[in-house]
């Protein structure tokens, strides 16, 4: 059964804040790549916090190791647009994404 891990990705100062992210550069290529792991389940839930404009992750995955091998693909991650700042395995207790081990 896939563990459940969490992770926040923060913009860097490549990110024009004067732009919508479907007009950043490479953002067909990240989208691409993202929806792909949509797809297939390797990503849970993905969204904007409206306070800080990080990314929330919820991936389920084998390792921690493989989240940080399949982020590093992303191509706003390999441009530097993109930064995991933060990654841990989560255990929840309610409303646990499909799929995932509960703690």
């Amino acid at each position: 059964m896939k563990k459940t891990f969490v992770a926040l990705v923060e913009r860097t100062d490549l990110w024009d804040p004067s732009k919508e992210a479907h007009e950043q550069p490479g953002f067909a290529d990240h989208a691409g790549y993202m929806g792909a792991l949509e797809e297939e389940g390797f990503i849970a839930m993905a969204g904007l916090l409206a306070e800080s404009e990080d990314v929330l992750f919820v991936f389920l995955a084998d390792s921690r190791e493989e989240v940080l091998d399949r982020l590093a693909k992303d191509p706003w991650q390999q441009s530097g647009r993109a930064k995991l700042t933060r990654l841990e395995e989560g255990h929840f207790r309610i409303g646990a994404p499909a799929g995932a081990a509960s703690g």
